[in-house]
């Protein structure tokens, strides 16, 4: 709905907490527009900054019209995101009551900025999909809402965690550090995190205690 109301290209809802974010995105993918609308959302999490991780913290909409304008916001990020087909992002900060739990991240595949009427339908749709997810119930396809999971072949996390677990273990260091050595192991050999931490729960790849070296 969200795409074809806008004329956007992506639209993803990913649901985060503030203990299991440590200041950086994190999470879980709950529901996605696109197979590559769920690759750029990945980013974030992979580089641990973007409009969604600013809209989640800052409790306010986050409206990127170009994201070449945003290296120095978001310099992993958004050369990620420009190289997989993203030039304008829109994060919207789903909560319910003081409680934050989401954020509904809009893309589109050229730059563009939202009209007053736009911005207004983003703001509705962002409380249509925060009721969705309260509700635990997805739009079904042939009728009103649905009981499908929403969690179901859509999040592909589990590794990530799992091998974040494995890094804190092995490198007795903290979840923040182990993620962020992922993180930057992922980052200089041009791979993606998934990847990465399937090599390390399979045990092709062992980070080593110096940054700069891995076997």
């Amino acid at each position: 709905m969200a795409v074809e109301e806008l004329g956007l290209s992506g639209a993803v809802v990913s649901l985060m907490t503030l203990p299991a974010m440590s200041e950086k995105h994190s999470g879980t993918i709950a529901a996605a527009s696109s197979d590559w609308a769920q690759s750029i959302e990945e980013l974030e999490f992979s580089h641990g900054e973007g409009p969604g991780n600013d809209a989640f913290l800052t409790s306010r909409p986050v409206l990127t019209a170009d994201l070449e304008l945003a290296f120095g916001r978001w310099p992993g990020y958004a050369s990620a995101a420009l190289e997989g087909g993203s030039r304008a992002a829109f994060a919207f900060p789903m909560h319910f009551g003081a409680s934050r739990f989401g954020v509904l991240n809009l893309h589109c595949s050229y730059p563009r900025s939202l009209t007053g009427p736009e911005l207004a339908t983003g703001l509705l749709l962002t409380e249509l999909a925060t009721e969705i997810v309260l509700d635990g119930f997805l739009p079904g396809a042939d009728q009103g809402l649905a009981e499908v999971p929403l969690f179901d072949g859509v999040d592909s996390r589990d590794q990530i965690y799992q091998a974040q677990g494995m890094v804190m273990v092995q490198l007795g260091i903290s979840l923040p550090a182990a993620l962020a050595r992922l993180r930057a192991h992922a980052y200089a050999s041009n791979q993606e995190l998934a990847h990465l931490a399937a090599d390390i729960v399979a045990g092709r790849t062992r980070l080593s205690a110096d940054p700069e070296g891995a076997q």
